[in-house]
This record gives C-alpha cells, sequence and structure tokens, in this order.
C-alpha cells in the first residue's frame, strides 16, 4: 500500500510540475528594471527553492527549481510577479471562504499552495464571504513552500488588513470537514486537483470590474480596490513631498505602477499621486534626490479623492 501511494506521489509531483507554471514578470513593474536607488531583492531573498537570480539587473526564474509555491509574488512591491488571481478567487467561493493547500487533509477547495494568496486576494475574499479559514499541511516538511509559508501567510494577512480592516482569517491544521475517504473518493479528488492545475494554467478573466474601475490597473490592485469600497475605514499606502522639491522627474520614473505622473499647468509643473495605483514599495522615497518625499497611509475619503496634488512649482535643475 505505502509503495502504491509512493508512487502516487511521485506522479502527482511530476503532473504538479508539468502544469503548473512559474509566476509571470512583468519587467516594466520591476524596480530592479526602473534601476531605483538601492534595488530590489524581495522575490529572490522569499524564494524558498534559490530559483530567482537577480544577476542580471532582472528577474530570471529557474523553472526546474521553481515549485510555483507563490511566495515571490506576495512580496513583490511593484507587482511584477504573479499567478492568475481568478482561480484564487473562484476558489474561496466555491469553499465559502474555506481553503485548503494541496497537502492538507480533508475536503474542500483546493490550491496548489497557501503561499499564492495575496493581500488583494484575501482582503476581496473576506469583504465578500465574511471568515476565512484556510487549511494547510506540514508546511515546515512540505516542498512545494517550506516552513517560510506560516510566517509569510501571517504577513499577507495584516497587509491585506489595509484595505479591508475587518478581515478574519483562522489558519489551521485540522481538515477541511468532509465526509471520510475511501479509493473511490481519493481518485475523484486526485482528479479534481488536475482540473485545478489545468485551471490555474490557463488565461483568465480579469477580476469584478466596477463601473469607473481603471482596467490598466494590476489586478492584484484591482482587488485591493475594491475591498476598500466595501470598507467603512482603510490604511492606504501613500507619500507625500516637502517643499524642497525640485520637480526632477526621478520619482515619475522609478514608480513601477505609474502611480506618480506629472502635468503642466501654465507655467508651472503638477506632480500628482494616483493613490489606488501605489503600492508603498518605497522606491520614490528611497530614489528621491533631495530626500523630501515620506510613506504615508492615507485613509478612505482621500482614497476616494483618487488623485492627489503632491507637489507644483517651477523645476529646478
Amino acid at each position: 500500500m505505502l509503495g502504491r501511494m509512493g508512487l502516487f506521489d511521485n506522479f502527482l509531483e511530476v503532473f504538479l510540475k508539468l502544469t503548473d507554471p512559474t509566476p509571470s514578470f512583468v519587467a516594466e513593474r520591476c524596480l530592479l528594471e526602473r534601476y531605483t536607488v538601492g534595488g530590489c531583492s524581495a522575490c529572490a531573498d522569499a524564494c524558498p527553492h534559490q530559483a530567482i537570480d537577480l544577476n542580471h539587473y532582472t528577474v530570471q526564474i529557474e523553472e526546474t527549481d521553481c515549485t510555483g509555491c507563490g511566495l515571490c509574488v506576495g512580496v513583490c512591491p511593484g507587482t511584477a510577479l504573479g499567478y492568475p488571481l481568478g482561480p484564487l478567487q473562484e476558489a474561496l467561493t466555491k469553499g465559502r471562504g474555506q481553503i485548503k493547500c494541496s497537502r492538507a487533509e480533508g475536503h474542500g477547495e483546493e490550491i496548489l499552495c497557501l503561499g499564492r494568496l495575496t493581500p488583494g486576494v484575501l482582503a476581496e475574499s473576506g469583504s465578500r464571504l465574511g471568515r476565512l479559514t484556510l487549511a494547510r499541511g506540514d508546511c515546515p516538511t512540505c516542498p512545494i513552500g517550506g516552513e517560510t509559508v506560516i510566517p509569510h501567510l501571517e504577513r499577507m494577512i495584516e497587509e491585506a488588513r489595509r484595505y479591508f480592516p475587518g478581515l478574519e482569517v483562522t489558519v489551521t491544521t485540522d481538515p477541511l470537514p468532509g465526509p471520510p475517504l475511501g479509493r473511490r473518493e481519493i481518485f475523484t479528488s486526485w482528479l479534481g486537483t488536475a482540473r485545478r492545475v489545468v485551471a490555474e494554467a490557463l488565461p483568465e478573466p480579469p477580476p469584478e470590474l466596477l463601473p469607473g474601475d481603471d482596467e490598466s490597473l494590476p489586478d492584484e490592485l484591482r482587488l485591493r480596490s475594491l475591498a476598500a469600497r466595501r470598507s467603512d475605514s482603510v490604511r492606504w499606502p501613500g507619500v507625500t513631498v516637502g517643499e524642497d522639491c525640485t520637480l526632477c522627474p526621478v520619482c515619475t520614473n522609478v514608480c513601477p505602477t505609474g502611480a506618480i505622473h506629472r502635468r503642466q499647468e501654465n507655467e508651472e509643473t503638477v506632480l500628482e499621486l494616483e493613490l489606488a495605483r501605489c503600492t508603498g514599495c518605497n522606491a520614490c522615497v528611497e530614489s528621491c534626490p533631495p530626500q523630501v518625499m515620506a510613506l504615508v497611509d492615507f485613509d478612505k475619503p482621500t482614497l476616494e479623492r483618487d488623485t492627489l496634488e503632491l507637489f507644483r512649482g517651477v523645476p529646478v535643475f
């Protein structure tokens, strides 16, 4: 029996490897690609398998080493790395807020690794479904994500509470409720897993849109915005600019999501922040030549204003 299950596990590992792709990479949203001061190594630092190479000032993922855990996606400050978010939302919706990783016992909707759950997915799902229950396997012995999944998930939950402070999440190692598994149920469960990984590998429609939504927003930021609209309060990250700003173009050049931009108004240049695009990556703060920018949290009334004027004047070079 043990030999058969070992063979089954090996076959499943090969199947998952063939059908679960590495994260997609959008170069223009990468802080390395944008030459920010101090650079960024968040994705490589988070990867438990040393599958990410940053030596050429870009992100290169070694497919043979990547397990698809998703830890790099959640920590990327510019949302440059990503997996399709639709299957994650769908699984949480079908499970009525309950979901399990592929190594957890019990029944329920399943995703490969809980490391794939981003702040946007958690916040938006929690704003619709109420309390979320996330069942995990034995992370320290798991070859997919490993022990760092546990603190990573805590960090993602705390970040999600920026956009939906009422988020309630239970992380458990207890099996999700359901009938005991027999041989037929095990095979059916395996087929369900196969369908899940194929679905995750296919293109998906964008997350839900509301009137006035900007379709150019990264899906992760769109989900954060949806959660914020359903909340009474938020702590959305943004920046302020001091009076010694020279109106140089550095902050606009390094911003990975186009949150900061400039426009001309008569003789003056106006520096603006499109708050819904800001991830709080700190690239502009670190790169600002006169060091007059600061990272702050904004409330919901400010978020609803959408575009904030940061500074205006005549550029000094």
